[in-house]
């Protein structure tokens, strides 16, 4: 009984980091949505064709997801500065890369508060998760309908961990980071035959890795896997 006390200033102060991270990140999108993100591809641009190329693009990249960008300006952009297939390793290197960092933020800011306002409720998710955490983050990352940026940071107050994490994000996003490479480096011919069919396989593995995606879903809920 002596120990409630104690826990409840930390319980405070837990709920208002997870409070901090969630106005800061509303307000970037606001913020993103009122200025756009046509500077971002700018920069990213430079920083690609710069001396520090490769490298620089990368980092940039994946600060860039940290802030909430959408990976699919960065990845297309990747393939329009390097070509495939070194934008496809630029891409996932930096997605992976701010995927993880965002996770990093979000665990140490949120999920403690996240526990202490959510109790049990997180604890059912916790559960359902922690029993294949890297198949939960693998299916997610395949569903194109799971937005990019909302996984890294909802996958942080989860029991997720953290390798399993990242592998299972490095895998899920890689066919269409590849495909949308593809795209960047054909993007000067948009009529092309190139183009089409890269845009034709891009449509298809988006449909494909949804369909997969409820496959190992289901397979999950069967009993016995």
């Amino acid at each position: 009984m002596a120990d409630a006390p104690a826990e409840q200033p930390r319980s405070k102060l837990a709920i208002a980091r997870l409070v901090v991270l969630v106005s800061v990140l509303v307000g970037v999108g606001i913020t993103l949505l009122v200025v756009g993100t046509g500077g971002a591809r700018d920069l990213l641009t430079d920083v690609g064709e710069s001396n520090w190329g490769f490298v620089a693009f990368v980092l940039v990249y994946a600060l860039a997801v940290v802030l909430l960008f959408p990976g699919t300006l960065g990845t297309l952009t990747a393939g329009a500065v390097f070509g495939f297939p070194l934008g496809a390793a630029a891409a996932l290197s930096g997605a992976t890369i701010g995927a993880t960092m965002a996770f990093s933020v979000s665990r140490y800011l949120g999920r403690e508060g996240a526990q202490s306002l959510f109790g049990s409720r997180l604890s059912s998710i916790d559960e359902f998760i922690g029993r294949n955490d890297f198949t939960s983050i693998l299916i997610l990352r395949l569903m194109p309908v799971v937005p990019f940026n909302l996984l890294n940071y909802g996958s942080g107050l989860t029991a997720v961990r953290l390798s399993r994490y990242v592998l299972a994000s490095a895998l899920g996003m890689a066919p269409a980071t590849m495909l949308a490479t593809g795209l960047g480096d054909q993007a000067d011919d948009p009529t092309g035959t190139v183009f089409i069919l890269l845009l034709g396989a891009f449509i298809a593995i988006l449909v494909g890795s949804g369909w997969y995606a409820k496959r190992l879903r289901a397979r999950r809920a069967t009993p016995g896997n």
